[in-house]
């Protein structure tokens, strides 16, 4: 661990070295540190790579609550300076939200004081890691920073969740379908869910995310943008858009085959669990395509 950089002495036993955790351990164990922090303290996050996607993650998961100060940016060594925010209660987070240390481009530190267009996510019940609706603007943020924020957050979470989701789904179907058939319909479009949004992902980047990226920064030179950049957005929304509403669809009879997620009452454990699973993906999904059909591409419309 090289700290001769550093201008001023870190408190080593701040310092949490995730370069000698298993990967699959390392947000698990920098969430856990966040989470027992008291408002005002910190810890020095040490990575051998830059953790700019962790960046997203406590940002969806925690919300606007915290500093993310970058101390030495490698190449080999990284370390940042993660601290929690004092914030009184949740209607003070609404209208008095700290603006992010992350230092980096300006687009990515703007959250600008503005009152919030809290929303209710297709119905369901909002959940403790999704709260973000209360302390979060979505809508006072660039753009590109809400692509980015899409991305990390929300694409890395369909991606992992879907294989286990599909695994589950056909686990419960080839045990209780024989005394429940709708569990055969519910697979159906659990399938044409996953497969329609995991295409997606990958076309919204290259299609959509990557444009915004390339118009934001010209605006923000004072450039006009490329027409090809333009046109390729254009179309970028419109399939967006389609997507979206067929993945609206999908959720819709995916929530009635499962009578909005209530498990019957011969239910094993596994079967709820499946439930419990599905129940969390699409309030996940639901605020995917709320920030998106609301905030992002009403955004992007503006251009064309």
């Amino acid at each position: 661990m090289n700290i001769e950089n550093f201008s001023t002495p870190i408190d080593l036993d701040k310092v949490l070295d995730v370069t000698v955790i298993e990967p699959r351990q390392k947000h698990p164990t920098i969430f856990k540190h966040f989470d027992e922090l008291q408002p005002g303290d910190y810890f020095i996050l040490h990575n051998d790579h830059d953790p700019k996607p962790l960046y997203y993650q406590l940002l969806g998961e925690r919300g606007n609550i915290f500093s993310f100060e970058y101390l030495s940016r490698g190449p080999e060594d990284w370390f940042i300076q993660i601290q929690k925010n004092a914030v009184q209660n949740t209607s003070d987070a609404a209208s008095d939200v700290t603006t992010l240390n992350i230092k980096q481009s300006p687009a990515e530190t703007q959250a600008p004081h503005k009152e919030n267009t809290a929303s209710t996510y297709a119905g369901q019940n909002s959940d403790t890691s999704l709260r973000d609706d209360i302390i979060l603007q979505y809508d006072s943020w660039d753009p590109d920073f809400l692509c980015a924020f899409i991305e990390q957050t929300d694409h890395r979470y369909f991606r992992e969740q879907a294989p286990q989701l599909d695994g589950l789904g056909e686990t419960i179907r080839l045990k209780h379908q024989q005394s429940h058939s709708e569990l055969a319909a519910l697979k159906m479009y659990q399938d044409q869910l996953l497969a329609t949004l995991l295409f997606h992902l990958s076309q919204e980047k290259s299609a959509l995310f990557d444009q915004v990226k390339s118009i934001q920064q010209a605006a923000q030179q004072n450039l006009e943008p490329e027409a090809v950049a333009l046109k390729q957005i254009f179309t970028g929304a419109a399939l967006k858009k389609q997507a979206n509403e067929t993945l609206t669809k999908l959720l819709e009879q995916i929530r009635k085959h499962t009578s909005q997620y209530q498990a019957p009452e011969d239910a094993c454990d596994s079967y709820r669990y499946y439930f419990k699973r599905l129940s969390q993906f699409d309030l996940r999904l639901s605020r995917y395509l709320h920030l998106e059909n609301t905030v992002l591409l009403p955004r992007i419309s503006k251009w064309l």
